[in-house]
C-alpha cells in the first residue's frame, strides 16, 4: 500500500485491523488482477512457443531455399584417376571425363657456378669480373668487384635483376662446401637464363618461310675454337603463324648444328643453346662460353634478326675500352703485361686526344699477344689472345695520374668473358627452364606453369608428374549428388520437427479439453495446409510422372515423413536434369511465351516465406500482435494494482478513524461501567 501500516490499527476495536484489509484486498486481486496475470502468462507462453515455431519454419526454409535454388544443381564433384594431377572443379562445369597426357612439367632454370668456396664470406674473386646473361627479354651485365664475398655476389645478382634471377648459396659438402647457384624465380621456357653471348631475334613473320642455299646463315665457334658458318634450310606453309615459324626455325637450326660433328657436342652439353622468346614467336641463339654469335644471309631480317652479332647487344665486347684520353704531353710509366710504357716519350705537348690515343695504342699493339687501336673520339681499345691483360703503374705520383690521363685506365687483371667463364664461373646448367607440355582430351598444349586454369572456365588443374604413354590421368567430373541428398535428408528432419510442433500448438483434446496455445490462431493453423501441398505435388504423368515417392520420400498415417536415401541417390545420379526440374522447376511455353514452373521445393519455399519473410509475414504480424498485447496487459495490471493501492490506502485511513472513535467510546463506556461497578459494590 501507499501508506505505511499503522501499528495501532485495530487496538481500539480489535476488529478493524490489517488482517481484515489484506483479506479484502486478496479477494479483489483475485477478481481484478489474477485474470490479467493469467493472460500475461498465456501471452508469454505464446511468445516463447512462437519463437520456437519461427525458428523451425526458418530451419525448414533454409533447406527448401537451397533445394529450390538453381545453383544447387550446378554443384560438381570430381574424382582423379592417377597421381599425376590435382584438380579444382567449379560449379556449372559440364559433366565429363577429362584425359591428360603429360609429356613434361614446367621447370625453373637452375645453374651452378663451378668454383667452390670454404665459407659464405670467402672472397669470390681476386680480379674484377663481369657476369653476363639474358633472360625474359633483358640483357644483364653484373660487375663483380675484386674482393667481394660469395654472399655479396649472390645478393648482387638478386638485387640487379629485381629478383627475376635469384642468387643463392648451397652447402654441398667437401673441403670447399659452398657453391653459388643462379636460378630463375619462375618456371617456363621464357625464364631460361642464357649466360655468355646471346642473340635475341625479333618476332618472325607469319606465312611461308622458304630458306635455301645461303638465305640465312649462322656463324658459331666450334669446340676447337674455329669459326663455323651453317646454312639453315627451312620450308613452312602459307598458313603458318609466327609461333609456328619460330618453332620450325628453332628445330631447323638445332638440326643443322647437330649435323656438324664439331658443334654437336656443344649443343648436347648446353654450351650452345637455341630457345624461344617469352611470346614464343622469336628466336634466341646463345653461346654460354662467351663467343660471338652471328647471323647473315639475305633473309636474316625476315627471320627476325635486325641485329646480326651478339656483341652488338652490349656496349662493347672488347676486353678494355678506356674513356677519352687527355690531350697534350702525358707523363708517368705504366706497365701493360710485362712491358713498361713511358708516356713522356710517346706523347707531345701539341698532341690531340686522338693523337695520344693512337700512339699509345700502337705501342700496346706491338706487345706480343695484345691487340689495340684508337677510336675516333680518342679512346683506347685493348684485347688479348689469352683473354686477359695485367695493367699496373709505377709507384710514383706521375704514374698514378697517368692511369687517369689514359681515360681512367684501371690497374689489375682484366679478363674477357670467355676466360672468366673458363677460370671462374664454370657455369653448369643443372635444370633447364621449360614449359609444361601436355594433351588435354587429345589437344596438345603448352603452358609456362604447372597450374593450368585457362583452358575451360571453372577448371583448375595442377600438374604433378608426367604420365606413361597410353595411361593418361583422368578427371571424372560428376554432379554433386551428395550435397543434394544431404539437403533432402535435413529437409525431412526439419519437416518432421515442424509438423510435430504445429500439431502440438494447434491441437485440441476433446476428452481432456486441453488445447494448444495457438489452437484458435489461423496464422499458425495455416502452416499445416502449406506443408501438405508438398505431399500432392507432381510433374508430368504416366511413367514420366515425378513425385516425392519417386525420390524415396513418403509420409505415414501419423504424418511422419521418411526418406529412402538409396532410392533418392539412384534417382539423383541417374536423372540429374529430371531431379533439377522437379525440385527447382523448369521453363515451359504457355500461350506462345516462356514461363517458369516452380518445382516442389521452390513452391514450398515460397509458401514458407509467407510465414517468416518480411515485416508483413503472418508469423511476424502475430509476433507484433503478441508484443502489443503483452504491453497492454502489463499496463492494465499496473492500473488495477494502482486502483487497489488507492482503495485500500483510503480504507486503512478510514479504519484508523473508526478504530479511534470505537476506542474513545470503549474508554467512555469503561469509565461508566467502573462507576456502576463501584456504586454496586458500596450497596
Amino acid at each position: 500500500m501507499a501508506l505505511g501500516k499503522l501499528s495501532s490499527l485495530g487496538i481500539g476495536s480489535n476488529v478493524l485491523n490489517y488482517d481484515t484489509i489484506e483479506k479484502l484486498r486478496k479477494a479483489d486481486e483475485g477478481t481484478q488482477v489474477a485474470p490479467i496475470d493469467k493472460k500475461i502468462e498465456q501471452n508469454v507462453e505464446k511468445q516463447t512457443q512462437l519463437v520456437d515455431l519461427m525458428s523451425g519454419v526458418r530451419e525448414m526454409k533454409s533447406h527448401t531455399s537451397k533445394l529450390g535454388d538453381y545453383s544447387t544443381y550446378l554443384g560438381r564433384s570430381h574424382n582423379v584417376i592417377g597421381d599425376a594431377v590435382k584438380a579444382t572443379i567449379g560449379d556449372g562445369v559440364p559433366i565429363q571425363d577429362i584425359k591428360l597426357d603429360i609429356d613434361s612439367l614446367a621447370q625453373s632454370d637452375i645453374n651452378e657456378v663451378g668454383t667452390k668456396f670454404a665459407e659464405r664470406d670467402s672472397v669470390f674473386s681476386q680480379k674484377d669480373a663481369t657476369l653476363r646473361f639474358y633472360t625474359k627479354g633483358k640483357f644483364y651485365e653484373i660487375g663483380i668487384k675484386a674482393g667481394m664475398t660469395l654472399e655479396e655476389v649472390a645478393q648482387l645478382i638478386t638485387d640487379k635483376t629485381n629478383t627475376e634471377v635469384i642468387g643463392t648459396i648451397m652447402k654441398t659438402g667437401g673441403a670447399n662446401p659452398y657453391q653459388l647457384m643462379i636460378n630463375s624465380k619462375e618456371t617456363g621456357e621464357h625464364n631460361r637464363i642464357y649466360f655468355g653471348e646471346t642473340l635475341n631475334g625479333n618476332t618472325l613473320k607469319s606465312g611461308n618461310l622458304d630458306l635455301k642455299n645461303d638465305d640465312f646463315t649462322l656463324t658459331l665457334t666450334d669446340k676447337k675454337g674455329g669459326s663455323k658458318t651453317l646454312s639453315i634450310e627451312l620450308q613452312t606453309s602459307t598458313e603458318s603463324k609466327s609461333n609456328d615459324n619460330a618453332k620450325a626455325l628453332k628445330e631447323a637450326i638445332i638440326n643443322a648444328i647437330a649435323a656438324d660433328s664439331d658443334l654437336q657436342e656443344l649443343l648436347e652439353s648446353g654450351e650452345i643453346n637455341i630457345g624461344l622468346g617469352e611470346s614464343g614467336d622469336n628466336l634466341i641463339i646463345n653461346d654460354k662460353r662467351g663467343y660471338s654469335v652471328q647471323v647473315g644471309g639475305a633473309k636474316s631480317t625476315q627471320m627476325g634478326f635486325k641485329i646480326t652479332n651478339s656483341n652488338d647487344n652490349r656496349e662493347s665486347s672488347d676486353l678494355i675500352t678506356t674513356q677519352k684520353v687527355q690531350a697534350g704531353k702525358l707523363e708517368g710509366t705504366i706497365t701493360i703485361g710485362t712491358v713498361p710504357l713511358d708516356l713522356a716519350t710517346l706523347t707531345h705537348r701539341n698532341n690531340s686526344s686522338y693523337q695520344n690515343a693512337k700512339v699509345i695504342a700502337e705501342a700496346i699493339d706491338n706487345i706480343a699477344g695484345l691487340h689495340s687501336h684508337a677510336t675516333d673520339d680518342g679512346k683506347i681499345v685493348i684485347n688479348s689472345d689469352t683473354g686477359e691483360v695485367n695493367i699496373s703503374a709505377n709507384n710514383d705520383e706521375k704514374s698514378k695520374k697517368a692511369l687517369e690521363a689514359l681515360g681512367n685506365l684501371k690497374q689489375g687483371v682484366a679478363m674477357d668473358y670467355v676466360r672468366t667463364q673458363n677460370d671462374l664461373f664454370k657455369i653448369k646448367n643443372i635444370q633447364r627452364a621449360q614449359d609444361a607440355i601436355f594433351s588435354y582430351n587429345g589437344i596438345r598444349m603448352q603452358r609456362p606453369t604447372n597450374t593450368i586454369d585457362d583452358i575451360a572456365t571453372g577448371i583448375s588443374i595442377e600438374l604433378l608428374s608426367t604420365t606413361e604413354p597410353g595411361r593418361p590421368a583422368i578427371i571424372n567430373v560428376t554432379n554433386d549428388s551428395e550435397s543434394i541428398i544431404e539437403s533432402v535428408t535435413k529437409f525431412v528432419e526439419s519437416y518432421n520437427q515442424l509438423s510435430m510442433k504445429v500439431d502440438e500448438l494447434t491441437r485440441y483434446d476433446e476428452d481432456t479439453r486441453i488445447a494448444g496455445v495457438f489452437n484458435g490462431d489461423s496464422s499458425v493453423r495455416m502452416i499445416r495446409p502449406a506443408l501438405n501441398k508438398i505431399l500432392t505435388f507432381h510433374m508430368g504423368g504416366g511413367i514420366d510422372k515425378y513425385s516425392l515417392v519417386k525420390y524415396g520420400i513418403s509420409v505415414n498415417e501419423k504424418g511422419v515423413m521418411s526418406l529412402d536415401a538409396s532410392k533418392l541417390r539412384t534417382e539423383v545420379n541417374n536423372d540429374p536434369e529430371g531431379t533439377r526440374d522437379f525440385f527447382y522447376g523448369k521453363m515451359t511455353t504457355r500461350e506462345f511465351r516462356e514461363v517458369q514452373i516452380d518445382g516442389v521445393f521452390a513452391m514450398l519455399d515460397k509458401e514458407l516465406a509467407k510465414f517468416v519473410d518480411g515485416s508483413n509475414s503472418r508469423l511476424k504480424l502475430l509476433e507484433e500482435s503478441l508484443t502489443r498485447e503483452d504491453k497492454r496487459l502489463k499496463e492494465d495490471r499496473k492500473r488495477a494494482i494502482s486502483m487497489l493501492d488507492t482503495r485500500y490506502d483510503l480504507m486503512a485511513q478510514r479504519f484508523a478513524a473508526y478504530d479511534s472513535q470505537i476506542s474513545r467510546t470503549n474508554n467512555a463506556f469503561n469509565s461508566v461501567q467502573m462507576m456502576i461497578d463501584q456504586s454496586v459494590a458500596k450497596k
